[in-house]
């Protein structure tokens, strides 16, 4: 895996300003609008999980230019959809967790006479959570490898139920996963950085930090084919 490039390519595609420029626009405006009950915020999104997909697409097939244009913006809105509801139900057990834990720690406020169960309440409202941290932590390893599976399967929903699957193809390629989503979240964390520049810059950083993810997904699953230990897509 060609870490580094993950970094650049971006900067060879001979569009890249305009196309950044659109992706960042496109999260600056739902972050500006955000109070609209996070509605534009959503639907920019959607839009940029598209995106995101087609570009881990375009890098596992070999594409030179893997940075896909904005022309069809209908095709990366359904993509990035049917990608979110997905994403959804793979994260059931963690929303339904936290659901839970919010319950049981608004239990004394619906009633003065459980109040007196308030320390017993605090004790399992604390332990939902801790379970609901790990939950979060493990659900967010394995999900790059079910974002990578819907990628590659032409916006099959199914793959982000197909626990097996993808617990698979993380196990038969451990080592260049590993690599992979280490270098997504710091290059997230580099993304962070744009808020420097009064919060203007945060959502171009953020936009190219997720194109550093979609490199680096695309080249796993290259690498996964090469090695024949999964089936072409």
């Amino acid at each position: 895996m060609d870490i580094g490039k993950a970094f650049t390519y971006v900067f060879d595609d001979p569009n890249w300003i305009m196309k950044v420029l659109i992706g960042g626009g496109i999260l600056f405006v739902g972050l500006i609008l955000v109070w609209l009950l996070a509605i534009p915020l959503l639907l920019a999104g959607i839009v940029i999980l598209g995106y995101t997909v087609t570009t881990i697409r375009n890098v596992a097939d070999g594409n030179p230019t893997p940075l896909p244009e904005w022309s069809d913006f209908g095709g990366l809105f359904m993509k990035g959809l049917y990608g979110l509801v997905g994403s959804i139900v793979f994260y059931l057990p963690v929303i339904l967790i936290a659901c839970c834990a919010g319950v049981v720690g608004a239990i004394p406020s619906m009633s003065k006479d459980l109040k007196n169960l308030q320390d017993t309440i605090s004790i399992v409202t604390m332990c939902l959570n801790c379970v609901q941290g790990l939950l979060s932590l493990v659900f967010g390893v394995v999900y790059p490898a079910a974002l990578i599976r819907y990628a590659m399967t032409s916006n099959q929903m199914s793959v982000f139920w197909d626990v097996g699957g993808t617990i698979n193809l993380i196990t038969k390629n451990l080592g260049n996963y590993v690599i992979a989503v280490l270098v997504a979240w710091v290059a997230g964390m580099i993304g962070m950085f744009g808020i420097i520049l009064c919060g203007i810059g945060l959502p171009f950083t953020l936009f190219w930090s997720n194109l550093v993810g979609a490199f680096l997904y695309g080249q796993f699953w290259r690498a996964s084919q090469a090695a024949g230990t999964v089936p072409a897509a």
